[in-house]
């Protein structure tokens, strides 16, 4: 008993710090244009460059788990963690900004397939208790990482503070290698070419897609349309941004409506994106808390629904995690073209709002489609079934 809990507090750390040094980035930006002299466009480029690493390696990360074992493939990652979290306070500064901010999420997309075998293999009996506190760990993550960071950056620098967080990184690997269960044994095997023909698998990733890019891109370019504002404003603003939306989408655990296949879900979802969108794009910074709020709230509601449809539409594990994989492969590659953009229409208009152009765009899109998929969806799984 007392091992298991150790284990299960392990994969939470682990969790979060998968997502800790990587919700560092954002809120950090300003600082790091200012110190390194970077354009606009090289400066969303840092979050697109992050979010086409998280989608590149997806794929990979499955199939390694596969060949070297879920456990070796996890601790490997994890010391990536600290390793590359640390070398963006390298210098040269601007290279090392870029090329640790892509080892760092290389090494994120890669440990998050083998991280989701050993759950079921470790815990076969309380599968949703291990999930539920694996996610918990992505969520604080991703919540700590926006929301101190600013602080902890405004009294010790960025560069101190990203190896701050490397440092927390690097404990969490000597534990999880000391503690966790000695487990060598290979993932599942996947059939690759099977998923990628399937249309289902294009439809769930065109919704991840169109939700990651309306959030990462308003993470990305928030913190500018606040520039002047104290750090602490910033950090309270993202907490609205990534906490406060996630508390209301709890509610969703405990009912047993098929949200993931509801046509309505995704379009007030989407609906409540672009509403938040239009009101950055208008550079309403008086109601940029509520703004944002809203954007997460949309962006959030589509992440959670579109993580559960590979379960709901794979007809086995292996299927499964498969299709999770394509999912997020398409999902981030696709998605890295929100910051970008927004840089360029930055540098060209020589101000912040127009920056929420692709947030918009997204928004709309993702309403869209998921006023459609969900119904093809549906009426496929009903003919699998």
């Amino acid at each position: 008993m007392r091992k298991d809990v150790a284990t299960l507090g392990l994969i939470w750390l682990t969790a979060f710090n998968l997502r800790v040094l990587l919700f560092a980035i954002p809120p950090t930006l300003p600082a790091m244009r200012a110190d390194l002299g970077l354009s606009y466009l090289a400066t969303g480029s840092i979050t697109s460059v992050a979010v086409l690493a998280l989608g590149i390696a997806s794929i990979p990360g499955a199939l390694l788990a596969t060949r070297f074992g879920a456990r070796r493939l996890v601790t490997v990652c994890a010391a990536g963690l600290a390793i590359f979290g640390a070398s963006i306070a390298l210098p040269p500064g601007a290279f090392w900004v870029f090329a640790g901010s892509a080892l760092l999420t290389l090494s994120i997309a890669i440990a998050q397939p083998p991280l989701a075998v050993l759950i079921r293999r470790w815990f076969p009996t309380t599968i949703t208790r291990a999930s539920n506190l694996y996610a918990n760990g992505l969520l604080m993550g991703n919540v700590l990482g926006a929301s101190l960071s600013p602080f902890i950056s405004g009294v010790i620098g960025w560069r101190a503070m990203f190896l701050v967080w490397a440092g927390v990184a690097a404990i969490g690997v000597l534990l999880w290698a000391r503690f966790t269960p000695r487990d060598e044994a290979a993932a599942p095997p996947v059939d690759l070419g099977k998923v990628l023909r399937d249309p289902r698998v294009w439809q769930v990733a065109a919704l991840f897609t169109f939700q990651n890019l309306v959030y990462y891109t308003v993470a990305t370019w928030v913190p500018f349309l606040l520039s002047g504002h104290s750090a602490a404003d910033i950090a309270t603003t993202f907490l609205f941004l990534t906490f406060f939306p996630i508390v209301p989408l709890f509610a969703l655990t405990f009912v047993r409506w098929q949200f993931a296949l509801s046509t309505w879900f995704y379009v007030m979802a989407g609906g409540v994106a672009v509403i938040g969108s239009l009101g950055l794009l208008f550079g309403l910074t008086d109601f940029v808390r509520p703004l944002v709020f809203m954007v997460g709230l949309g962006t959030g509601a589509a992440f959670v629904a579109s993580i559960a449809l590979p379960p709901l539409i794979a007809a086995n594990e292996s299927e499964a995690s498969t299709y999770s994989a394509v999912m997020y492969t398409a999902g981030y590659l696709l998605a890295f073209v929100g910051p970008f953009s927004a840089g360029m229409l930055v540098d060209a208009t020589g101000q912040i709002p127009p920056a929420f152009w692709p947030p918009l765009a997204g928004a709309v899109l993702m309403a869209v489609v998921g006023s459609l998929a969900p119904r093809m969806l549906s009426s496929r799984l009903a003919t699998v079934k």
